[in-house]
């Protein structure tokens, strides 16, 4: 146990030392690791196949998501508003 401690906090120093800013690949594998999503986590863990199919499926529901916050702020800013003082 004190030697996996040991190992993480030399990496965390060794990342200290490095600089502030992580890659690109290294922040996205980051994230799929630790979200609880389901189609991130497996877009890394599965075979190129399944890769592949989580990679669009995940896109694909990202994009609706996007698509449907536009729907609600467009009807919620089109929304008629009369004041009186």
């Amino acid at each position: 146990a004190t030697m996996h401690i040991k190992k993480y906090l030399l990496k965390c120093l060794h990342r200290l030392q490095k600089g502030p800013g992580y890659t690109y690949k290294e922040l996205l594998v980051w994230y799929c690791d630790n979200t609880n999503t389901h189609g991130p986590k497996r877009i890394i863990c599965e075979g190129p196949k399944k890769k592949a199919m989580w990679f669009v499926l995940t896109l694909l529901f990202t994009s609706l998501v996007c698509w449907q916050w536009g729907v609600f702020i467009r009807t919620y800013l089109n929304w008629e508003v009369s004041v009186s003082l």
